[in-house]
């Protein structure tokens, strides 16, 4: 997983500013889960819950974050909820982020 200086140095190159706080909020959940962390933030409704948060252009940054820790921006399918119920505290986390949504 890069750190959050590769993560910022990569939006300052394609987006022209670094978005600590994108980066900051989608790895925040570590110290929690671990990389698990991943499977709470790191999926299409971890993008849309940026663009909420702080508009279009975040989000981008969001993806670009994303696709450089998972190559892909993962939506939420079938095997994501195979893994949520194969790791109840990581559902129990993804349940909490998204409530009400």
């Amino acid at each position: 997983m890069p750190k959050a200086e590769v993560h910022c140095q990569d939006c300052i190159s394609e987006l022209g500013e670094p978005f600590e706080q994108v980066h900051t909020w989608l790895d925040e959940l570590f110290g929690l889960v671990g990389s698990d962390h991943r499977d709470i933030r790191h999926n299409v409704k971890g993008v849309e819950k940026v663009r909420k948060m702080w508009g279009n252009r975040a989000a981008m940054a969001a993806e670009i974050h994303i696709l450089k820790d998972e190559g892909c921006i993962p939506e939420i399918d079938t095997a994501f909820n195979l893994r949520m119920i194969l790791k109840p505290h990581i559902y129990q986390a993804f349940i909490k982020e998204y409530e009400g949504e």
